[in-house]
């Protein structure tokens, strides 16, 4: 018996196959060749399945969200709202990397989907259709932009600068502004979980006071 009847054919590429080695290499250090190693691959092999490390990228969001536990699209839309910004911030803390790929526009048909159903949950709870997507949409953004600069501020990301301690050196605490400044220095070095949730009050009071239903 020859060495390669012994070894018998390679395991099946799959979809789920590609996105358990793309989270496993982690979208921070993301590269076609680093993935292709990890599926002990050859190029054209995963080519056929993801020409890009974008497609790449896509394919691992959707495994990404599709392990997070999601809350229920019931109740009041406030808390249910609420308690959808702070999971998809906590979706995107378990994958440092991937708030910076979804900022670059890199959306899987499962963001689509969640986004679509928070939508369809608001127009049940008297939001017209343009007011469901404006509120959606902040609550979104805010969770992702609120993860990017985290995963710069941390450098958890190839392209970060050169972090919170540059930016709470350069930020003078001195005259009259100085309370301001304490401040900043808290907002800066404050758990980024709480710092966002603060933030996210703010969105959801702005919903209420401007384009959410009477009563």
């Amino acid at each position: 018996m020859t060495a390669a009847a012994k070894r018998g054919r390679p395991p099946r590429l799959t979809r789920e196959s590609i996105a358990r080695a793309v989270l496993d290499v982690g979208f921070a250090e993301l590269t076609f060749a680093a993935v292709r190693a990890r599926l002990d691959v050859g190029e054209s092999t995963l080519y056929r399945h993801a020409p890009d490390r974008d497609e790449l990228v896509r394919i691992g969001l959707e495994r990404a969200l599709a392990e997070t536990v999601w809350p229920a699209l019931e109740g009041p839309w406030l808390p249910m709202l609420r308690a959808y910004g702070h999971a998809a911030w906590h979706a995107l803390a378990a994958y440092p990397g991937s708030a910076t790929e979804v900022a670059r526009g890199i959306v899987p048909p499962a963001m689509a989907s969640i986004f679509n159903g928070v939508g369809a949950a608001l127009m049940r709870a008297g939001f017209s259709a343009d007011q469901a997507v404006l509120a959606g949409d902040l609550v979104f953004d805010l969770a992702t932009d609120n993860r990017r600069g985290v995963e710069h501020f941390d450098a958890l990301v190839p392209t970060a600068g050169p972090g919170r301690g540059n930016i709470g050196e350069n930020w003078p605490l001195a005259g009259e502004r100085a309370a301001l400044s304490a401040q900043v220095h808290a907002a800066i070095t404050a758990d980024p979980s709480e710092w966002f949730a603060a933030k996210l009050e703010v969105v959801l009071a702005g919903i209420a006071a401007t384009v959410a239903p009477a009563g």
